[in-house]
């Protein structure tokens, strides 16, 4: 989809402070084969006060305050999370609306996943047609705290604590959004699901939460890995394919890839592999590395940390991949503004 007059009015993140992966090799928190293959730095790690739901109005009260806009000029606001949370029958969007201030508007939580955050940022410009409508404000990350989840074992990749934000608006920005692309392909759900009971309440559930374990379920029930592997590759695929032909733009003349933080094999694997590059340099590698994976937040924090260290200059091309448990993946293009 091609949007027009939709800009990247600004953009924050908030991050706790890193914690560095010898510590959890040294302890045996941490296999070595997965420190050896993945290639993190360091994750970040929240401490044991914090919750989501301060951590997206955080995010989203600093990109707001980057914007020209003030709090009663926005119309909607996307809150990204992978989890709930914390409160069963809350909608925490809302929380965050109150926190920023925001009188009216529509505020909601997305769900997609590592892909929510894309998926909001697609959402909102569509929300963004609408006559009238001014700025949309999306706010993504999570938390993955123990004993509910163990980050250093729970997938092959680590998870980090952390939230980015950004302000969409119809006026001017540092970066246009260019075009948008989604699919996705729900024969691969259970792949995050395995042979867990689907609700509505089991006390016995167990935990940490191991997802490395319902993959192999998911592999049991009869999908050959070179399919599902197939299938991954498919995704990234076809969003890239469309914003790039609905724009006219070669992925040569792209100056920045921004991919979900995987660690470096997963990365070039699912990721870059299925769009021809080979080149883990061509994206925000250095600045994944040190985060881990963030959820939802990937991309919107890879982005402002190119913005913030001054990376982004005026007519330079940014690809932003998203891949989400369901499996979706979207993807967007963004032109950086010449102001």
């Amino acid at each position: 989809m091609i949007w027009n007059d939709l800009s990247i009015a600004a953009t924050a993140s908030w991050l706790p402070p890193a914690v560095d992966v010898e510590e959890p090799l040294a302890s045996g928190a941490y296999d070595p084969e997965d420190a050896e293959r993945q290639d993190y730095a360091s994750v970040t790690v929240a401490g044991p006060g914090e919750n989501v739901a301060d951590m997206w109005s955080r995010a989203a009260r600093l990109a707001l305050s980057r914007s020209d806009f003030d709090v009663d000029g926005v119309d909607l606001l996307l809150c990204a999370g992978t989890f709930g949370a914390g409160v069963d029958g809350w909608n925490a969007a809302a929380y965050v609306q109150r926190e920023l201030g925001m009188t009216g508007g529509l505020a909601v939580e997305v769900r997609g996943g590592s892909n929510g955050g894309l998926a909001a940022l697609e959402l909102a410009a569509s929300f963004l047609t609408r006559p009238g409508a001014n700025a949309a404000v999306i706010t993504a990350g999570d938390l993955f705290p123990a004993p509910y989840f163990d980050r250093w074992r729970a997938e092959r990749f680590l998870f980090g604590d952390g939230c980015a934000a950004a302000v969409l608006s119809t006026g001017e920005g540092y970066a246009r959004l260019v075009a948008t692309a989604s699919t996705s392909d729900p024969s691969l759900e259970a792949m995050h699901r395995g042979d867990t009971p689907i609700g509505p309440f089991d006390p016995d559930k167990k935990f940490p939460i191991d997802l490395r374990e319902r993959a192999k379920e998911f592999q049991a029930g009869g999908m050959a890995k070179e399919e599902i592997f197939k299938r991954l590759a498919a995704g990234p695929r076809v969003v890239v394919r469309q914003v790039l032909a609905e724009s006219g733009i070669a992925l040569d003349e792209i100056e920045h890839v921004i991919v979900p933080h995987f660690g470096r094999t997963i990365t070039m694997l699912q990721c870059l592999f299925p769009l021809g590059l080979r080149d883990i340099e061509r994206t925000t590698w250095d600045f994944a590395r040190s985060t881990g994976h963030l959820g939802p937040a990937d991309q919107l924090a890879a982005l402002n940390h190119l913005h913030e260290n001054g990376q982004l200059k005026p007519g330079q091309y940014v690809l932003m991949l998203g891949v989400g448990a369901g499996f979706s993946w979207s993807s967007a293009l963004l032109r950086i503004a010449d102001i």
